[in-house]
């Protein structure tokens, strides 16, 4: 029997919305990440035994919650949207809060003819599957993924190159339906308390098993980074197209003075214009050839003669000469094209004009390392990053501009993402952000982030420790220089792929079978 007092926790109200706030809390900037292995207990211990109308309402408050507080950052843009930006991400939250609504259905239904003992595992397999539908439909968004927010917990992270992401949100949501049974019944509430602590156990004993160490290339590649915390207003003044590349070649110069660098990096958007406009390339070219080293940074290209416009990087050689360029091929949805535009037209004031989509992926050849390149929305597309090592990548390297959205979460969150692109594929990944967070992390999710800054006389000047954190360094101007380890050994290269669908399809058809199952005991005639 539940104690009278826990009982009537099951009635409050407020209880889902609480916990989805608590589970926003898990993820950064707060990373409170321990408190995802029970946060969801509550919520899934009402809606098991309600319902099906209250099991959907109770997974949409907490739903709707969760994703209010973790999308915040997407609220800044009413800076530069007006108050159809609040609209906008409330829109994007209700459609992702809607997949709750439908798995908490689903799973309430299933859970009156599954086996008792099978409620909690329909529930964790159906899981990954639904955050496989985030990142699916409508262009895909991923963001929400509750193994997101285990990114400090290295051991238990190391599962993502297994399975993925959604791999270690199988883990979470087993151990939080298990505990919901404990508080639910009492015949076997040992049983289950002892499962949910054995799980634990067991995901970070092999978690840690597939820890390794960093090794030096047989090369060695040393990376610069230059954040140059440009605004957006600068960025978009033409008056400071070449300004902005000026500066940032004089500080990547300041920094290669202190010490050998033989890639440099700089962000999304710091070439504004046409990378093969005369005046730029020149700059570009320059910097290469006083150097030594090359250059890969992320620019616009034209493509006149198609008259499409493309978000691209390019890297160019020490020696002055373009080596190849890459067009975004995932491009952001209402930030750089316009869906469904002639249903919605008024929003073109918000999307003026389109960025044209990429031909496909490609890697490029350095002296000394092959970059997959990722531009900003695509870092949250596994199958991306996998298609890149796949291809012969063997480093990382995501660009991004995520001065939109200030000291919001946004950045810190999308820093952690890209620790599991790294940890899934077993490649190094250098991540340079016009505004934060820029860094190198290991190919098992270790990091460094720049920590160095440059004073009066073009002075570069480690800063302390303290100042030296993801969080520390959003709308900072800083440098770095790091060691990019060689990728390592993938223990299953297909399992963050094939991962989700096998736990969505045996989640689901768990599901469908206890569904079946009870129409056909309604269907069966009453004995005589």
């Amino acid at each position: 029997m539940i104690p009278p007092a826990m009982k009537k926790l099951l009635h409050i109200p407020g209880i889902p919305l609480a916990c989805g706030v608590g589970l926003a809390l898990c993820f950064p900037t707060f990373h409170c990440f321990p408190l995802a292995w029970i946060i969801l207990v509550p919520v899934f211990a009402m809606a098991r035994n309600a319902s099906p109308i209250r099991a959907a309402s109770i997974f949409l408050l907490c739903g709707w919650a969760f994703h209010t507080i973790l999308l915040q950052w997407l609220g800044t843009n009413i800076y530069w949207a007006g108050g159809w930006a609040v609209l906008g991400m409330q829109g994007l939250c209700l459609a992702l809060t809607a997949y709750w609504a439908a798995l908490g259905v689903l799973w309430n239904r299933a859970c009156r003819h599954l086996p008792p003992w099978l409620g909690a595992p329909c529930l964790a397999a159906l899981w990954p599957g639904m955050e496989w539908l985030h990142s699916w439909n409508f262009t895909g968004f991923g963001w929400s993924a509750l193994g997101y927010s285990q990114g400090p917990d290295l051991a238990f992270a190391q599962l993502a190159s297994l399975g993925g992401v959604s791999f270690l949100s199988f883990f979470i949501v087993l151990v939080n339906a298990l505990l919901a049974e404990v508080w639910l019944a009492k015949p076997g509430r040992w049983a289950r308390l002892a499962a949910a602590a054995i799980l634990i156990a067991v995901a970070h004993l092999a978690g840690a098993a597939l820890l390794g160490t960093p090794q030096p290339r047989p090369e060695p590649l040393r990376a610069g980074l230059f954040q140059p915390n440009y605004s957006q207003q600068q960025k978009y003044d033409w008056e400071y197209t070449e300004d902005m590349v000026w500066r940032a070649a004089e500080h990547s110069r300041a920094l290669i003075r202190e010490t050998p660098v033989e890639l440099f990096v700089w962000p999304e958007a710091l070439v504004m214009n046409d990378y093969q406009d005369t005046e730029l390339l020149e700059l570009l070219q320059q910097f290469t050839r006083e150097t030594g080293a090359d250059l890969f940074t992320g620019t616009v290209r034209y493509d006149t003669g198609n008259s499409a416009s493309y978000n691209s990087s390019v890297l160019i050689l020490r020696s002055g000469e373009p080596a190849g360029h890459y067009d975004k091929v995932h491009l952001a949805p209402f930030g750089e094209y316009l869906p469904f535009a002639s249903l919605i037209p008024f929003l073109r004031a918000i999307v003026p004009g389109d960025v044209d989509f990429g031909a496909g992926q490609k890697v490029l050849v350095q002296e000394r390392c092959a970059i997959g390149p990722l531009i900003c929305f695509e870092v949250l597309f596994p199958p991306m990053a996998a298609a890149l090592r796949a291809q012969g990548a063997d480093v990382l390297a995501v660009i991004t501009n995520l001065g939109w959205f200030g000291a919001s979460n946004g950045p810190a969150q999308e820093w952690e993402i890209a620790r599991f692109r790294a940890i899934e594929t077993r490649l190094p990944l250098i991540h340079s952000a016009n505004s934060g967070v820029s860094g190198v992390i290991d190919p098992w999710g270790r990091y460094e982030v720049v920590d160095k800054v440059l004073v009066r006389g073009n002075r570069v000047v480690r800063i302390h420790p303290d100042y030296a954190t993801p969080s520390a360094v959003v709308q900072q101007r800083r440098l770095g220089a790091f060691d990019v380890p060689q990728a390592a050994p993938h223990p299953w290269p297909a399992g963050p792929q094939s991962a989700p669908w096998i736990l969505g399809t045996a989640g689901l058809l768990m599901a469908l079978h206890a569904l079946l199952a009870g129409r056909r005991a309604q269907g069966t005639p009453a004995p005589r």
